[in-house]
C-alpha cells in the first residue's frame, strides 16, 4: 500500500486583545494536541523548527514568531504549526495567532494507475522491489518524470498516442536533438531484455526525422549479450549516435540520485 501525505487541511485561530478589544476567533485551536490520527500517539519528532523575535519600530513592544514540523516516525504523517505573539499593551495589542496544517492520508494499491508519479517515486526509493508490480502505463510516467529531473537541460515528452515499436517517450536536448525512449516493465526480477526490443526500436527510429539516438529502460535484471552486441553494431555503422541500455539496477540508481528533486509537501508552508 502506497501512502500519500501530500495534501493537508488547515485550522487557525486568534486570541487576545487588538485595539483594546477582544480578538478571540476559533480559540479552541490553541488546545490542539498533535496526535497521529493513524498511530494514535503524540508526535514529538521535530523535523523542522525556526524561531524569530523582534522589537520593530512600528510596534511599542515585541513580536515573536515560531514554526515547526513534526512527523510520525511510524507512518510518515506530518503536521506544521505556525504561531506568533504581539505584546504591545500600551498600544492596545496583546494577541496571538496559531495555525496548524495537518496532512491528509490518501492510499493507493502498488499497481494503481491513479497514484501520483511523485508519490510513486518516493515510495520506490524506499521500496525498490515494488517496481516489478507497478502499472505498466504508470511505469512510463515514472521514467519520464525521473528523466526530466536527471537531465534538467532536456525536455522529456510522451511520444504520442501510437505505441508502434515501443516508442514511449522523446527526450529533446538543449540543441533540439531528439532521442527515442522505449520503456519495458518486466514482472520478474530475473528477466533478461533480449535483442528483439532493440530491433523494434531501431526500426521505428530510422523512419523518424531528427532522431539521433535511442534509450531503452527496462526493469529486467540485465540486457542479453546479443542485445549489447547489437547495440554496438548499430553504433559502429553510424545509424544513430547514442544507444543507451538502462537495466533495472541502473534505473533505480538514477531514481535515487534524483530523490532530492521531489517536493516536500510542508516546505511551501514555511514562513520564516
Amino acid at each position: 500500500m502506497i501512502l500519500d501525505y501530500s495534501q493537508f487541511i488547515t485550522e487557525e485561530g486568534t486570541k487576545g486583545i487588538v485595539n483594546f478589544v477582544s480578538a478571540d476567533r476559533n480559540a479552541s485551536v490553541f488546545r490542539h494536541d498533535s496526535i497521529c490520527p493513524f498511530c494514535r500517539r503524540k508526535i514529538e519528532n521535530i523535523v523542522y523548527q525556526k524561531h524569530k523575535y523582534d522589537t520593530p519600530e512600528w510596534l511599542f513592544g515585541s513580536f515573536e514568531e515560531s514554526e515547526y514540523v513534526i512527523q510520525c516516525k511510524s507512518c510518515g504523517w506530518w503536521e506544521y504549526k505556525y504561531s506568533n505573539c504581539s505584546d504591545a499593551i500600551i498600544d492596545g495589542i496583546r494577541a496571538s495567532d496559531v495555525k496548524y496544517s495537518s496532512a491528509i492520508l490518501k492510499s493507493y494499491d502498488e499497481d494503481s494507475i491513479d497514484v501520483p508519479v511523485k508519490v510513486l517515486r518516493e515510495y520506490i526509493s524506499k521500496n525498490p522491489e515494488v517496481i516489478y508490480k507497478i502499472n505498466a502505463h504508470k511505469m512510463e510516467d515514472l521514467v519520464r518524470s525521473v528523466f526530466s529531473d536527471f537531465f534538467p537541460s532536456c525536455t522529456v515528452k510522451k511520444f504520442g498516442q501510437t505505441r508502434d515499436g515501443g516508442r514511449d517517450g522523446l527526450l529533446i536536448d538543449e540543441n533540439g536533438q531528439q532521442f527515442l525512449l522505449s520503456i519495458k516493465r518486466r514482472e520478474s526480477p530475473n528477466a533478461t531484455e533480449g535483442v528483439s526490443t532493440l530491433r523494434d526500436l531501431i526500426g521505428a527510429t530510422i523512419v523518424e526525422d531528427n532522431v539521433k539516438g535511442c534509450i531503452i529502460v527496462s526493469t529486467a535484471d540485465h540486457f542479453s549479450k546479443s542485445a549489447k552486441d547489437y547495440a554496438g553494431k548499430v553504433l559502429s555503422k553510424d545509424i544513430i549516435t547514442t544507444f543507451d541500455l538502462i537495466d533495472c539496477k541502473e534505473f533505480l540508481r538514477i531514481t535515487d540520485l534524483t530523490r532530492n528533486k521531489l517536493p516536500i509537501a510542508w516546505e511551501n508552508l514555511i514562513k520564516l
